[in-house]
């Protein structure tokens, strides 16, 4: 039997404040996040599921199996999303900084762009930083889905689901995507997909 368990890689007393307190944090991670994962887990003991990886329920339950495909495909995207989170001041650097360069012309358009795409989705969902056949898109997902193509990689996701801000940005989910994604992505992390 797989054992869900949801992870988020920092203490997370300190280490996103100040752009997510730590109240936010623990809602967010310890009941939101580690709710995808208990109920996942129950959801699929004892079922054609359990024993399969995260990535093989997703696949498995796609239009199949709603209630399982929503709750691993969350599991999953927070997953994703608490690494690819870390406040510095650090830009990408290597490959993904050639590749932001050559399409965007600049860090800061890049920036820009993202920001723009993430603002566009109306509701829940996440948005996705994508390389596929070396180039960059910005991608949105409603509820639970996952951009995941042939030959895509998800180098980067930003949550904007209202649990994610509302404690400290309230209803400004704007200044919460803009100080997200120009003051706390992990580029190292980001990079070590590309």
């Amino acid at each position: 039997m797989t054992i869900f368990k949801a992870q988020v890689p920092y203490d997370n007393n300190a280490s996103l404040v100040p752009i997510l307190s730590a109240e936010t944090l623990d809602y967010h991670y310890g009941k939101h996040h580690a709710g995808y994962a208990k109920t996942l887990q129950t959801l699929v003991d004892g079922t054609d599921f359990s024993g399969k990886s995260l990535e093989e329920i997703i696949d498995a339950s796609r239009g199949t199996n709603q209630k399982i495909f929503n709750n691993a495909s969350q599991l999953f995207n927070h997953d994703f999303y608490w690494k690819c989170l870390g406040v510095s001041e650090r830009k990408p650097t290597g490959k993904l900084n050639d590749i932001i360069l050559s399409q965007y012309g600049s860090f800061d358009k890049f920036l820009s762009e993202y920001i723009s795409c993430a603002n566009g989705l109306f509701g829940s969902g996440w948005s996705w930083l994508v390389l596929e056949n070396g180039s960059l898109s910005f991608v949105n997902t409603q509820n639970s889905e996952i951009p995941i193509g042939s030959n895509a990689k998800l180098i980067c996701v930003v949550d904007l689901w209202e649990h994610a801000y509302y404690i400290d940005y309230r209803n400004d989910r704007a200044s919460y995507i803009s100080s997200i994604i120009t003051k706390c992505i992990n580029w190292e992390f980001c990079e070590s997909l590309v």
